[in-house]
């Protein structure tokens, strides 16, 4: 092995039960900004779909956000997002079909009193949103793969609606959040966060977007190319999932392919 081989970051990443079946183990080098980064992967056997495979993005995602970090501290900055700050999370969340899929079953798995809960929190949200028009614009742009424009996320943020999982001003689903919450940091000053704009708000910049490659991979045979997080419950269950046709490595080469896109 070569001294700049020694030195390459390796991440270890894992999607499926390991008791419950043998999992396919591979390798795969990728370049994110200049860096070379070794996956060492496990995953199931067979054809999958694109939710089995979120735990691995969701550590890939972690992974870029900490190398974003990590420049954004060289230069003095420090991100200043915290628990109990919760002004992001009443922004329009982009999301892709799988996460829909994923969070859907996360909700249904919840012991009933709180599924009834958060459900009842997603139906409100709505309401509000359909009676502020905010509904119709989503849907007339949803799906252009740029994703939403930037008046329309203004106009989602004014109407005040918090994401259904927000319990205390903090995520209550922190670890299984999509890809676009884990991706958000800011250095700029918190209270900004209540009013952003261009000019108020700095971003962490990432060597790579993983919230949109998987988009952009997962909506190659679908009816959209994104939604919003507040969709989620009910585009479940209106839109049957796909059948499962690709192998894990297939999606994850797919996905791969687009994070310099």
């Amino acid at each position: 092995m070569s001294p700049a081989e020694e030195n390459q970051a390796t991440l270890q990443l894992v999607a499926g039960d390991p008791a419950r079946e043998a999992l396919v183990v591979g390798r795969v080098v990728i370049v994110l900004g200049e860096e070379p980064v070794t996956l060492e992967l496990g995953v199931p056997p067979g054809p999958v779909a694109f939710e089995d495979v979120l735990p691995i993005l969701h550590g890939l995602t972690d992974f870029v956000v900490g190398r974003g970090v990590a420049a954004a501290e060289t230069e003095g900055r420090t991100v200043s997002c915290r628990a109990g700050c919760g002004a992001c999370c009443r922004q329009l969340v982009p999301i892709s079909q799988a996460e829909a899929r994923a969070l859907a079953a996360l909700v249904a798995a919840m012991p009933a009193p709180r599924r009834d809960a958060v459900l009842r929190r997603f139906d409100e949200a709505l309401q509000v949103l359909h009676a502020a028009g905010i509904v119709a614009e989503i849907d007339a742009v949803r799906h252009d793969d740029g994703g939403a424009p930037r008046d329309l996320g203004m106009r989602y943020f004014n109407q005040g609606v918090a994401c259904p999982f927000l319990e205390d001003e903090a995520c209550s689903i922190h670890p299984d959040r999509p890809l676009s919450c884990r991706q958000y940091l800011v250095t700029s000053p918190a209270a900004h966060c209540a009013s952003p704009s261009p000019t108020t708000i700095e971003m962490v910049a990432l060597p790579a977007r993983p919230s949109q490659a998987l988009m952009l991979a997962d909506c190659e045979d679908a009816v959209t190319t994104w939604l919003p997080l507040i969709y989620a419950p009910g585009y479940a269950a209106e839109i049957p999932a796909p059948a499962r046709a690709r192998t894990a490595p297939d999606i994850l080469r797919d996905v791969f392919s687009r994070l310099e896109k």
